[in-house]
């Protein structure tokens, strides 16, 4: 008679503490080059204690009473549901067991869910799973990552002599002050709302969620905020763009979010603000003695006016995943 493997999904307990360990070690150990992840996860420790702190929310996968995968997700870093990640070890029925994780998420977030979005950025591996959880709801937005080699000596020096034409009458660009933050909000809800980004991130619908976003990247929580390199283009002294740039780590820097009036769109000020920010970025990590390797940014891959904007200044696709969202239907 054949060996029934038995399956089931708890959330985490501190009775889990060590035999849980070896799984997200394994995750960790795997982080980077399965789930394309630039920052190193947290330690065991640190991230058990998230979870105890209420920042994280975990659910584990037992077969036979051993742990052979988790599912992590939050709901403190927006109004969104975000599901971070879900790991097992080895491929053998990977989907089923990812299912079964998913399953649970979704019986215990069932309220949740008459509110809030579901995000799942399926980074890496996860990607393989994106037939099965369309049978859940779920629905994409295909996203590119661009990325500019910051130790690629060509590359920096054809950016350096791309041609820049001179800003109309009436615009400027200035570096970020915070008397810009009440406009920013403004131009930030103004040029996503009706954006494929306001499918998986419902503060883009308000302008009181751009505010929400806009605080975590001024307040350093989605890395240390650059207001000297970030630029802001300004029409007759008042701000009409943005172009954010902060840093992931101490090798990796990040563009954000750049934002644009509809107006004041198709004039090439997007390149303009971006090649400065490049620019500034590369002397001040010269003269600051930083050890940056790599600007990147996300855009939509369907985005064509984005990726061609990134692509003009010296980036390049490195790669991309599925941005997997869960709506509940209007009635």
């Amino acid at each position: 008679m054949a060996n029934i493997t038995i399956y089931k999904v708890e959330s985490y307990n501190a009775k889990y503490f060590r035999i849980f360990s070896g799984v997200y070690n394994d995750f960790k150990t795997n982080a980077a080059t399965d789930y394309n992840f630039e920052l190193e996860p947290l330690a065991y420790p640190n991230f058990i204690k998230s979870i105890e702190d209420g920042l994280l929310n975990c659910l584990i996968l037992f077969e036979d009473d051993i742990p052979t995968g988790f599912l992590v997700y939050t709901t403190l870093i927006s109004e969104s549901l975000e599901l971070n990640i879900i790991h097992c070890i080895g491929n053998e029925n990977l989907n089923v067991k990812r299912k079964l994780l998913l399953e649970k998420f979704i019986e215990i977030n069932k309220h949740l869910m008459r509110e809030k979005v579901i995000t799942y950025p399926m980074l890496g591996k996860q990607a393989t799973f994106i037939h099965d959880i369309e049978n859940f709801g779920f629905k994409f937005v295909n996203t590119s990552v661009m990325g500019f080699n910051l130790t690629d000596i060509t590359a920096i020096n054809k950016t350096k002599e791309i041609y820049i034409p001179k800003l109309p009458h009436d615009y400027s660009i200035s570096n970020w002050k915070t008397i810009y933050f009440k406009d920013a909000a403004e131009v930030i809800h103004q040029a996503f709302k009706d954006s494929s980004d306001a499918l998986f991130d419902s503060r883009f619908t308000s302008v009181k969620g751009c505010k929400d976003i806009l605080e975590k990247i001024t307040e350093n929580v989605y890395g240390q905020f650059l207001p000297g390199i970030t630029k802001v283009l300004l029409y007759k002294k008042h701000p009409v763009g943005f172009c954010f740039a902060n840093l992931t780590n101490e090798k990796i820097a990040n563009i954000p979010l750049v934002a644009i009036l509809k107006k004041h769109r198709h004039y090439g000020f997007g390149k303009i603000m971006l090649k400065q920010l490049v620019d500034n970025l590369l002397t001040s990590a010269i003269t600051g003695g930083w050890a940056l390797k790599e600007l990147n940014a996300s855009c939509d891959s369907d985005n064509l006016a984005a990726v061609k904007m990134y692509s003009s200044v010296g980036f390049s696709e490195e790669y991309t995943y599925p941005q997997a969202y869960y709506q509940k239907a209007v009635s």
